[in-house]
């Protein structure tokens, strides 16, 4: 529950009590985690299921199947919760970036008393395909759960 195997595949934890959302150890901290797909392509939007906690996202980077790292988004996230506690933050890709492998993802609750919780991240190519990640790895998680994981999903092509 709440690890690293469970922002894996199409969002599935709209409240994020659920247990099927990645969700760091604490409240009020910074973490990040760090999603792969099967293979790198072109991205128009890295999207940001959140739950539980939104608006906690501090920083976005993207990394290419060289291993090249490169921030994409920083600052305050804007997500506002839909309902029941979610929210999706569509971040842009610039096009300088030709491919998409892996994201990591900063997320920092401090002073917001609750847990930063990603039900999924998905890639949207420009043609307006959007992946699911299939690997991640994660600084902490709830309740002492594994740190990474692999699984083999489809590739989904709706939303929420």
């Amino acid at each position: 529950l709440w690890g690293a195997a469970d922002i894996l595949g199409i969002p599935d934890d709209p409240t994020g009590g659920a247990g099927k959302s990645w969700c760091p150890a604490g409240t009020s901290r910074a973490d990040w985690v760090e999603v792969g797909f099967d293979k790198a392509v072109p991205a128009a939007t890295i999207d940001l299921y959140e739950t539980y906690c939104v608006g906690c996202v501090t920083e976005v980077l993207v990394i290419d199947a060289g291993g090249k790292e490169t921030s994409i988004w920083k600052g305050t996230d804007p997500t506002k919760p839909a309902i029941n506690r979610t929210g999706l933050f569509a971040v842009p890709v610039p096009a300088s970036i030709k491919s998409v492998q892996r994201v990591k993802i900063h997320v920092d609750s401090t002073g917001r008393n609750s847990w930063a919780c990603l039900d999924a991240v998905g890639l949207t190519t420009p043609t307006g395909q959007t992946a699911s990640a299939t690997s991640s790895d994660c600084s902490s998680v709830y309740d002492g759960g594994s740190l990474s994981a692999t699984s083999k999903k489809k590739t989904w092509h709706g939303l929420w």
